[in-house]
């Protein structure tokens, strides 16, 4: 018995060791619990705000994506505009007198008698008062040979004072400028 009480005694102490011991790993394990248990609480969270987020970007970025292909939608619209615009623009300047040189035959100037502006039309008869003149004028060319052609037609049919006369951007100029331009 003599032997058996150191042994009971080694016992007793690793189990009051284990004990203890088994204690701080209870603690430990429930501390780690709790931060786990923080842990999730963190990650729900985040996730219910990713969630919202991506509610806000349109679901799962669905909206986005459509916003963006409405952005190139858009886009190629735009820029098929501009090509009509310029192509528009180009063709009211070719037919604008207030646009680039053009030439017309001058059949005449007069103080006295005058023609009722309301007969001018566009392309055939221009009727301008410059200097207390009356200058009448035929035909509207961009190319110089087309008006110097029909001034000799109208020469060869009797109108001897007729002249090629230009304008640049529905300015008189001299022909010699426009021809230069």
């Amino acid at each position: 018995m003599k032997n058996l009480f150191p042994l009971i005694a080694i016992a007793l102490a690793m189990t009051l060791t284990s004990c203890s011991a088994s204690k701080e790993l209870t603690a430990e394990v429930e501390s780690a619990k709790s931060s786990l248990k923080q842990c999730e609480d963190q990650v729900a969270t985040l996730q219910r705000e990713l969630t919202q987020a991506k509610n806000m970007l349109g679901g799962s970025g669905d909206e986005l994506t459509q916003t963006q292909a409405e952005n190139q939608s858009l886009r190629s619209e735009m820029n098929n505009l501009r090509s009509q615009l310029a192509t528009v623009t180009k063709e009211m300047q070719a037919s604008s007198d207030n646009y680039g040189v053009w030439f017309r035959v001058q059949i005449g100037a007069y103080e006295q008698r005058r023609i009722d502006n309301s007969l001018e039309t566009t392309d055939q008869l221009s009727l301008e008062t410059r200097n207390e003149l009356q200058k009448i004028a035929l035909g509207r060319f961009r190319v110089y040979e087309d008006a110097k052609q029909l001034q000799t037609q109208l020469q060869e049919m009797g109108l001897k004072d007729a002249w090629v006369v230009s304008y640049k951007d529905g300015v008189r100029i001299s022909v010699e400028e426009a021809l230069r331009n």
